[in-house]
């Protein structure tokens, strides 16, 4: 049996926040070309781990080394010097630079005694390091027209360039087609080929079983599994993760429920340009339907339109009678979206808990031109028992909540509003399983309550969970109209989307 080198070892790991205790001597190690997922509940401590790793905090205790050797690592210059680099779900590319531009940012070749940038030689160096990774990116093309793929790679190559040897990739594939992620999986594979050590951190399942060679999960700070994939089952992997058996919550029977009479949303030949045409839709209270369909089937742009952020080319959309031109229309009819994308689009991340939910809801909590703090804050409380958000207190600043317990407050501040037809773009996206389960129980509670819900999902796994009927879209059309009792597995929707 040929022997791995250790690349990388963490051993007993301390990290106290006051009297919170966020790591209780945890551990990683990595081996050379390997890639080991890391994964754990929201509140893990995956994240602190990592922060630790890359010098963004300092432990209280523990240990590190790389190649064998302890390292002391206090701040994000000593991670990088010793080849430590993280690449965020949210890119740190600048758009309006070229490629190469964003590969050396801060660190351009320099001509005329330093003076001037020596522009020929910063592209001949993105070209080599392209070339070696086998990617055939025009250097000099702006990063702004770059899919989200290609910016993924100009990342890693942004890394790779800085010496590094290991790279920490947080949830790659969030944003990315599904082209895009077999793309990403052949790169990955090839980084290790070549060497490369690989943490990779995702809530998707079926990601790690397929590139993965080992997994760690840890639990309230501590580690409960490392093991190869190979001798891994997936129920075992969610029992680590939640410390049960959820086998139940992965795979939810089809929904009993009543229906209204009158349509809550209609959707009447509904176009928008070369996005989607054509869309006729009628959802009804107490009801949930899924959009089923690729990245760029027009899943998205569906619910922006609807919810008024776009206006449609040609068609109508009716909320409980009232035909909808406008966000303020659609809210002012008991409508509310929750965004695709939760950081930019769905909460002020520098603002508190208290701050995110009263934003929308201003009106709810105004008494004599002021808002009623008190009443506010009561509201939100209560919010947060009923979804178990995990947070301090309501003050807490939202962006330092876990992925999870964000997507909770999204929620929270349109609950308060009682909505009757409510919107949901990718709403478990980047969850972890046990809060993925919360959210599904959420919606279906929801119908059941007589909220009309349309929702968009990249997991058909979570459609299924949900939806009452599916419609599927292909390339900006409404294709087939699905009954989810005529729905036997996951295969059969993805034969249905790619038909």
């Amino acid at each position: 049996m040929v022997e791995l080198q250790t690349m990388l070892a963490m051993r007993g790991i301390e990290k106290q926040f006051n009297s919170n205790r966020v790591l209780k001597k945890a551990a990683f190690s990595l081996h050379k070309g390997e890639v080991h997922a890391l994964m754990g509940g929201n509140g893990a401590g995956k994240s602190t781990l990592m922060k630790i790793l890359t010098g963004v905090y300092t432990s209280d205790g523990g240990h590190i080394e790389i190649d064998g050797q302890p390292v002391t690592i206090d701040n994000p210059n000593a991670a990088q010097a010793l080849g430590v680099a993280m690449i965020f779900q949210e890119f740190s590319l600048v758009p309006t630079l070229s490629v190469a531009q964003n590969i050396f940012l801060n660190r351009e070749p320099r001509r005329a005694g330093g003076l001037l940038i020596d522009d020929a030689e910063l592209i001949r160096r993105a070209q080599v390091i392209l070339s070696e990774l086998g990617e055939h990116i025009d250097p000099n093309m702006p990063v702004a027209k770059l899919s989200v793929g290609m910016c993924q790679i100009v990342e890693i190559a942004k890394a790779l360039s800085k010496n590094a040897r290991i790279l920490i990739m947080d949830e790659p594939t969030s944003s990315l087609s599904e082209a895009e992620v077999l793309r990403l999986f052949n790169f990955v594979r090839k980084l290790k080929s070549n060497g490369i050590s690989i943490i990779y951190i995702s809530h998707r399942m079926s990601e790690i079983f397929s590139l993965c060679d080992r997994v760690t999960v840890m639990r309230d700070g501590e580690n409960v599994l490392t093991e190869s994939c190979r001798d891994l089952t997936m129920e075992a992997l969610i029992d680590a993760m939640l410390g049960n058996s959820v086998g139940a919550t992965m795979h939810w029977q089809a929904r009993d429920h009543a229906l209204g009479q009158v349509p809550a949303l209609e959707l009447l030949k509904l176009s928008r340009g070369t996005y989607f045409s054509d869309i006729n839709l009628q959802l009804y209270p107490g009801e949930i339907v899924g959009l089923a369909g690729l990245m760029g089937s027009g899943r998205t742009e569906i619910m922006e339109t609807v919810f008024g952020l776009y206006a449609a080319s040609e068609g109508e959309i009716v909320v409980n009678g009232q035909r909808v031109q406008s966000t303020a229309q659609a809210v002012a009819t008991g409508m509310a979206l929750v965004p695709e994308n939760r950081r930019t689009q769905g909460l002020v991340l520098s603002h508190s808990v208290l701050d995110n939910f009263t934003l929308p809801n201003l009106t709810l909590f105004k008494r004599w031109g002021k808002v009623n703090l008190a009443g506010a804050l009561s509201a939100v409380n209560a919010l947060i028992k009923n979804l178990s958000i995990k947070t301090e207190h309501p003050r807490k600043v939202v962006g330092l909540l876990s992925g999870g317990n964000q997507q909770k407050v999204v929620l929270a501040k349109w609950l308060a509003r009682a909505p009757r037809v409510l919107l949901l773009d990718e709403p478990t996206i980047g969850v972890d399983i046990g809060a993925k389960a919360d959210i599904v129980q959420l919606v279906r509670q929801l119908a059941s309550q007589g909220t009309a819900i349309l929702v968009v999902s990249s997991e058909f796994e979570e459609l299924l969970a949900m939806s009452d009927r599916l419609v599927v879209l292909n390339k900006g059309r409404a294709t087939r109209v699905i009954d989810r009792q005529d729905i036997d597995s996951e295969e059969m929707l993805h034969r249905a989307v790619q038909a």
